[in-house]
C-alpha cells in the first residue's frame, strides 16, 4: 500500500533525473486505491461529524493529488520532448506506463506528420521566379523594366503605348514586351 510520502518521493525522484523515473502501472493504480481510501475514510469522518478530522483527510487527498499532478505534468513534458527529439520507442518507452506509451506514439506520430508536411510543401514549391514565369505565362501581359526612354507608338492592334520614361517598370502586352527587349528598350523582370 502506498503513502503519501511516496507520492513525494516519486515527484522529486522525477524532478531530479532528466528522464522518466521508473513509474508503472501498478504504482498508479496504488496511486488510486490511496485516494479511494481516503476519499471513504472522509465520508466516514464526516458521518462521525469529526470536523478536523475530515478536514486532515481532505488536506490529504488534495495534497495527494496536487503532487499527482506535477508528475504527471513533468512526465508529459518529458514524453513529448522524447517525441518530437525523435527518441526511438524502444529507449523512450522503458520507464513508461502503458498510457504514456500511447501518449508517446500519439505525439511522435503527429510531429512526423507535421514534420513531413512542412518539407512536403517547402520541397514542392517552386521558387518565386518560376511561379512569376508561370503567373505570366498564364496571361497575356508581361513585367518589364524600361532602360531607356521610349516615345509614344501604336502597335499592330492600334493601341497607342507610351511614352515611358527610363526607369519604369510596366506592365504590358507580352509581344509588345517582347518587342521593347529586342530593341534594347526593356528587360523582363
Amino acid at each position: 500500500m502506498i503513502t503519501y510520502s511516496e507520492f513525494i518521493r516519486i515527484k522529486r525522484q522525477e524532478e531530479e533525473e532528466r528522464t522518466l523515473s521508473k513509474l508503472t502501472n501498478e504504482n498508479l493504480d496504488e496511486m488510486k486505491d490511496y485516494i479511494a481510501i481516503n476519499k471513504k475514510s472522509l465520508e466516514e469522518a464526516k458521518k462521525m461529524d469529526d470536523g478536523s478530522r475530515a478536514e486532515e483527510i481532505a488536506l490529504q487527498i488534495k495534497n495527494a493529488l496536487n503532487a499527482l499532478d506535477q508528475i504527471l505534468t513533468m512526465r508529459m513534458n518529458k514524453i513529448a520532448n522524447m517525441a518530437i527529439q525523435g527518441t526511438r520507442p524502444e529507449q523512450a518507452k522503458v520507464n513508461m506506463t502503458s498510457e504514456e506509451m500511447v501518449m508517446f506514439d500519439n505525439i511522435s506520430k503527429l510531429v512526423n506528420e507535421n514534420k513531413l508536411r512542412i518539407i512536403r510543401d517547402i520541397r514542392d514549391v517552386p521558387p518565386k521566379e518560376l511561379q512569376k514565369i508561370e503567373a505570366d505565362e498564364g496571361t497575356d501581359k508581361k513585367v518589364i523594366k524600361i532602360i531607356a526612354d521610349v516615345p509614344r507608338f501604336v502597335w499592330r492592334n492600334n493601341k497607342s503605348y507610351g511614352p515611358f520614361g527610363f526607369p519604369n517598370v510596366i506592365e504590358i502586352d507580352k509581344d509588345v514586351a517582347e518587342i521593347l527587349i529586342k530593341s534594347g528598350k526593356a528587360v523582363g523582370v
